[in-house]
């Protein structure tokens, strides 16, 4: 097992820069088939507390085509709910989230009551009392439904709140009395309905005549985010335009046209209007169309892309004349600039704040937090610092910086990446180095999980400066210490812990009452961090608050990637006052 967890680990580090596997989920739903006026089918319906039939075990096909054909012939088809995803760092088009989730733009299972009756519908009936009847009735081509010793009752264009009152009446003309009756819609003709255009599957897709267009777009993939405008959607009857849709409008407003659809009908998408793609500082970063119209209105674009308050500028990158053109302009003045296709409008917050904000550790008596103007130095701020001197070390005062976190960190993920591509990247020639490299590679997974688990501090160490004209960054941190009187020792020590200080102790003898160097520290490998930060070998007399850190020992017994281990157990140790173990 170890060796294979160990090829598993050196398999997830050289794909560490592979493309990811792009996911794709399908959209489905029950289309209701005429089962006919089985009895037993109808116990079952009537059993059900929900009214609605049960669904049938679906048998996939490929996406596309005459999909209503195949569901009348037997076979149900699974249509993806999404459009294939764009390579990573591409954006999306503004509308596409409309079909991320198939369950936004899905039909409902059940019939709304508002539901007009329709030919080839079907009416579970059942009578009892006086005269008894229990059976599904088909609504013909007349809008009829027949019920025996009853007649042809017209239900075609009534809703389907209405239809119990309909038939109950035509039921009291013949039996005025002790006959009950119930009716329940079980379903309704699925009509066809072509989606073609930009879409990824152009087919004839199931549905009903109060769907909403975003339903049949879905069925079919939804839009194309290469090539189909989603603000040019058409719905043609024999020919004709009825309604064109701009989804834009849906979006922003709320608009949708009420279409009642018809058997044959097409919804066309058109194709892709010019695009301008807006990121940065925004709260929607998509790919925005605009209309030939709507090229000097570059206000309505950013409205839809709606700029962070700290925006303040915006770089656009294009073609003008042929030439590549870049400009960089405050936000305020964008409006002197037009829209072209194929734009890139990266919005910035480029303004720098007047006050900084600068933390304070260890000041017990005042405020811990100062907003001052910029280009503050520390001496200013120290000013406004209250401590207890015979508490705060004030000789030892240095800064967390977070600029400097982020650079202590890089240099850790260089070495990181070097010491993995050393191990995993080396070539075996027998059977045993083979077996050395994947154990190797396991242990270097470890290794490398324990490093990312610590943070670098970002110190700034004062000492030896005169830090009273050190300029301040925004969010640093001031650090005044504590005044100690022990010295801590950890590493590789047999017991680490923390030592009284006493001035007449050498270095040896601090770690001597840590139990002395364990089997695996190196006794030549000595850190002490002291109070104020700084880092020394051990060469210099301990002093109070000290910390005395014993680095390992590369073991050449065992894998020569030990070495590597210690060159960035050194650098962690330096950046986070922590040594890590390699086990």
């Amino acid at each position: 097992m170890k060796k294979f967890w160990g090829a598993v680990a050196a398999i997830i580090l050289v794909a560490m820069t592979g493309p990811a596997l792009a996911q794709s989920t399908q959209l489905d739903r029950s289309v209701l088939q005429d089962t006919g006026s089985d009895a037993g089918a109808m116990s079952e319906v009537f059993d059900d507390p929900t009214g609605a039939e049960q669904p049938k075990p679906i048998v996939t096909a490929p996406a596309g085509g005459d999909i209503l054909l195949q569901q009348q012939s037997g076979m149900r088809t699974d249509i993806p709910h999404s459009v294939p995803p764009l390579s990573d760092g591409d954006l999306q088009p503004y509308g596409s989230q409309i079909f991320k989730n198939s369950a936004l733009v899905d039909r409902s299972v059940g019939v709304n009551p508002d539901y007009a009756i329709a030919q080839g519908d079907r009416i579970a009936v059942r009578m009892w009392g006086a005269r008894t009847f229990d059976g599904v009735l088909v609504v013909d081509i007349q809008g009829n439904i027949f019920l025996p010793e009853i007649g042809p009752i017209k239900v075609e264009g009534i809703n389907n709140s209405r239809l119990a009152q309909r038939v109950r009446a035509a039921v009291a003309q013949v039996y005025t009395d002790n006959v009950k009756v119930y009716t329940n819609l079980l379903g309704t003709q699925p009509l066809g309905v072509f989606v073609t255009g930009a879409v990824p599957f152009p087919g004839r897709y199931p549905g009903a005549k109060d769907d909403s267009v975003l339903y049949y777009l879905a069925r079919a993939g939804g839009i194309d985010s290469r090539s189909g405008s989603y603000r040019d959607i058409r719905v043609v009857r024999n020919g004709r335009t009825l309604t064109s849709i701009d989804l834009y409008d849906f979006l922003t407003k709320g608009v949708m046209p009420d279409i009642r659809f018809s058997d044959n009908d097409v919804v066309v998408v058109g194709n892709q209007f010019p695009t301008v793609a807006v990121s940065g500082e925004v709260k929607n970063a998509y790919l925005f169309e605009f209309l030939p119209a709507e090229i000097g209105e570059v206000s309505f674009i950013l409205k839809l892309a709606q700029p962070e308050p700290v925006a303040s500028h915006v770089l656009i990158q294009g073609i003008r004349d042929g030439k590549r053109f870049n400009t960089y302009v405050p936000l305020s003045e964008v409006d002197n600039y037009h829209l072209a296709d194929g734009d890139a409008w990266i919005v910035d917050a480029d303004r720098e704040a007047e006050t900084i904000v600068v933390k304070v550790e260890g000041n017990d008596l005042g405020p811990s937090t100062f907003a001052v103007p910029r280009s503050t130095r520390l001496g200013a701020v120290a000013q406004l610092i209250e401590v207890d001197p015979d508490l705060a070390d004030l000789n030892s005062i240095y800064i967390r910086r977070e600029s400097v976190a982020i650079r202590q960190r890089q240099a850790i993920d260089r070495a990181l990446y070097e010491l993995q591509r050393s191990v995993l990247t080396g070539s075996s020639i027998t059977g045993t180095e083979a077996q050395m490299r994947v154990q190797e590679a396991s242990l270097v997974e470890r290794f490398v999980q324990q490093v990312r688990a610590v943070e670098p501090e970002g110190r700034v160490v004062l000492s030896g400066s005169d830090w009273k004209e050190m300029i301040l960054e925004n969010g640093d941190e001031v650090v005044i210490p504590k005044k100690s009187d022990v010295v801590v020792v950890s590493g590789e020590v047999k017991l680490p812990q923390t030592v009284v200080w006493r001035d007449s102790l050498s270095l040896g003898d601090y770690i001597d009452a840590a139990g002395g160097v364990s089997n695996r520290g190196d006794s030549g490998r000595v850190l002490v961090m002291r109070s104020d930060g700084s880092v020394q070998d051990g060469s210099e007399s301990i002093r109070k608050g000290d910390h005395i850190m014993v680095l390992p020992a590369p073991n050449n017994k065992t894998f020569a990637v030990f070495r590597d281990f210690v060159e960035v157990i050194y650098r962690v140790a330096l950046s986070t006052a922590v040594v890590l173990n390699v086990d």
